[in-house]
């Protein structure tokens, strides 16, 4: 019966542990998807004929580094894409397939993204452009949610694990206590 016991105490930790990690991941998470809606903007399935744009703008919520992230469809298609503030080209890119750059804002100021079909054939465009952690100069700072979601992810696995292990050692346990007891 006390090795029963062992595997009881392993299944309950790998339990808690992944009840833990859970609860973890999900604030870290939860707080990191709030983040990011919040602050970047996201450009979604734009379609764009033969010498057509899509503009938008966005006003710079700090003078950290603003990330692009960009996507054409098909990947062969001619695309470009310019930043301007006030009608100056801060930053500009000819592009096909998915490209990633970064300009300097200033806080405050208002920018317009402007993503342009060069090409001759219709493209599909997606972007996302704001402040994306672990990218971009200025932006380590902000890993703190980044860094919970991965320890919440890895602190699940673990409890995963002693689930198994817990389970394992409660069979292999369970069938040495039936080979000890005495038949009558």
């Amino acid at each position: 019966m006390i090795a029963l016991k062992r595997s009881y105490l392993i299944l309950l930790i790998g339990a808690g542990t992944l009840v833990a990690g859970s609860v973890v991941l999900g604030v870290n998470s939860s707080a990191l998807a709030t983040d990011f809606l919040a602050n970047n903007l996201i450009i979604k399935q734009t379609h764009l004929e033969s010498g057509q744009q899509h503009q938008t703008d966005m006003v710079a919520k700090s003078s950290d580094t603003v990330s692009i992230l960009l996507r054409g469809q098909p990947f062969n298609a001619q695309l470009q894409a310019t930043v301007t503030e006030a009608g100056t080209a801060v930053w500009q890119t000819s592009f096909n397939g998915d490209h990633i750059g970064n300009f300097q804002p200033v806080e405050g100021h208002t920018y317009s993204i402007i993503i342009k079909n060069v090409g001759t054939e219709t493209a599909t465009v997606d972007a996302i452009v704001g402040n994306v952690p672990f990218l971009g100069q200025g932006n380590g700072d902000k890993l703190g949610n980044v860094a919970g979601t991965l320890a919440g992810l890895g602190v699940g696995f673990i409890g995963i694990a002693l689930l198994v292990i817990g389970g394992v050692v409660f069979f292999v346990d369970r069938r040495a206590v039936k080979k000890i007891a005495p038949t009558n």
